[in-house]
Order: C-alpha cells, then structure tokens, then sequence
C-alpha cells in the first residue's frame, strides 16, 4: 500500500467511525509534500474524482500528494484535461457571497478552479476541487500559468512506471492547423482522441495546432485514459535509433503494461512539427474518449464531458 492509499484509508476510516463528518482543510495529516524528490522541471496536477484525492508531479516525479473534495450533486467537476488560467493568491467568489478562495488557480472560462477550501470526505464544493489550506498554498508556489491540470474519474492505479514509448509517425497528408505565433513559449501538451481520430497540440494553455490522426494497424487500443511525462529521448538496443521515452503517471487498471503505442499517424508535416514542440517535462493524454467540443472551455480543452456550472 503506497502513501497516498495509507492517507485516504485512514482518513476514510475516520470519518465512518466518528460518523459524522469534520472539515479537514486545516489537518496537516490530509497530504504529503515532499518537493525535493523532484526540485525543478514542469508541472503536472493529476485529480481523482473517484477516490477525492490529488496527486502533484514535477518533471514526473510524484512530489506530493493530497485528499479533496470536489463538486456535489447538481454541481460536479468536469473530467477533462485543463491549464492553469489565472492564478490569485486572495480571490473571493463573484458568485457566492463574496466567499474567501486562497490561492486559486483558474481552470476553465466557468470558474472551475483548485483553491484551499472545505474538506468534509465527500464532494462538497459547486464545481471547484477543494485543496488542503497549506497544500493549496505550496502548490500555488510552484505551478505557472498554462500548467496541465488533469481530472479524472478512472479507478485509483498508484505510482508511475518509466520506459514507455509512443511516437508519431508519417501517414497520409492531409489538411491540418498550426498556428505557433498564438504562443510561442510555455508548457507543451498533447491530446490524442482515438474517437475522433484528432490530435492537438496545446501550449500555454493556447491551442496552437491539430490535425487529423489515427493508431496504425495491429496497434493496442487504449481503453481508457493514460498520460504521459516526456522524460527524454532514448537509444533502441541496437543503438541507431532515437525514440521518445515517457513516464506514465495515469491511467486505467493494468494499464501500465502497455509499454508503447506504436505508432500514432499522422501528416508528416504535423509530425514533424511535434517532434519540435516535444521537450521534456511536455504532457501527453491518450484516450479512447471523444473531445466535447460543447464544453470546450478556452483556451483550454475538455474531454469526457460534463456540464459546468457557472461559478
């Protein structure tokens, strides 16, 4: 049993044995930091709906670890993957009585967003994920805006696993859309939706490219939703060939014994276009979900959609 399963199982406990719920925003014992595993490298916020508790990596690398609480009946969190918006250390809400959000970080146009706030065991919030207070503001303290925040509803794996390899390889050409000048620098991220057969490339939370895309034949099929952490580049064991190499920090069941996706196809002109943008720390999202583009949320994107409600 890892930490984090050891945290909530206690805290989990706890609660059915007093049978009644207490606010936990303030008891250090609802997360773990520990930001010298991994000192420096991008950022990536990985939310489990289903086990109410988040997972923080730096250049993918578990570096801390938390319980939240997220959106109740009527007002759930969507699933999808985000980028940090904006951020406010001292924000109070528009919508509900001018109510105290320290260190919140913006997710979506509807006001989504992670921020310190009530954790009583169970969803509570209207939408936003509810952060333990001091955690919130460590977190706040490392992440820039156009971060990857991922949320997800998959069942609890735990861990991450290195030696992955996915790439993209020349296809077919076909029309595609890249616009680089909309941003120029920042934190890469790549959806790849095996339902719509699309590919995206997002940075800094902007969309600057996308285009048609497809597994080639014989290929693994993803049966859910798996992310990647570029770690590097790495030599085959004949050594003349140079492929990505990836971390997988999320993901279905079992999931992590699919070592690669090989390959990804697209426009060899697209292609080539990743192989520049890719550096390490960049996220890749592989998912057999389509992107709802009714609840796109821009600049971002969402996958797996759920309404959201205005906050």
């Amino acid at each position: 049993m890892n930490r984090r399963t050891l945290l909530t199982t206690t805290f989990v406990s706890g609660i059915f044995l007093a049978g009644v719920a207490q606010d936990r925003e303030n008891d250090p014992s609802t997360f773990i930091w520990n930001p010298a595993l991994s000192p420096t490298g991008p950022v990536l916020v990985w939310v489990n709906l289903k086990t109410q508790t988040a997972a923080v990596y730096r250049d993918g690398i578990e570096i801390g670890s938390c319980l939240v609480s997220t959106g109740h009946e009527g007002f759930e969190t969507p699933t999808g993957v985000f980028h940090i918006l904006e951020k406010d250390a001292d924000h109070h809400s528009s919508q509900y009585n001018n109510a105290s959000m320290p260190f919140t970080e913006r997710l979506t146009s509807g006001g989504v967003a992670l921020h310190a706030g009530g954790l009583p065991g169970y969803p509570s919030s209207h939408g936003c994920v509810h952060l333990p207070y001091e955690f919130s503001k460590r977190l706040f303290g490392i992440t820039e805006l156009g971060a990857t925040v991922i949320i997800t509803n998959d069942a609890e794996t735990g861990g991450v696993s290195s030696g992955h390899r996915i790439e993209f390889s020349e296809h077919d050409t076909a029309e595609f859309h890249w616009a680089p000048q909309d941003s120029p620098h920042g934190p890469v991220a790549i959806l790849y939706s095996a339902a719509d057969g699309q590919l995206e490339i997002i940075r800094n939370g902007v969309l600057i490219g996308k285009g048609p895309a497809h597994f080639k034949a014989m290929t693994p099929k993803p049966e859910g939703t798996y992310t990647y952490v570029l770690d590097g580049w790495s030599k085959d064991p004949l050594g003349k060939e140079v492929h990505p190499s990836w971390h997988q920090v999320g993901g279905p069941a079992n999931s992590r014994e699919v070592k690669a996706f090989s390959h990804i196809q697209t426009d060899p002109r697209l292609s080539h276009i990743l192989e520049a943008v890719l550096a390490p720390g960049a996220v890749l999202v592989i998912t057999k979900d389509p992107i709802s583009k009714a609840t796109r949320s821009q600049p971002g994107f969402q996958i797996m959609s759920t309404a959201v409600a205005a906050r």
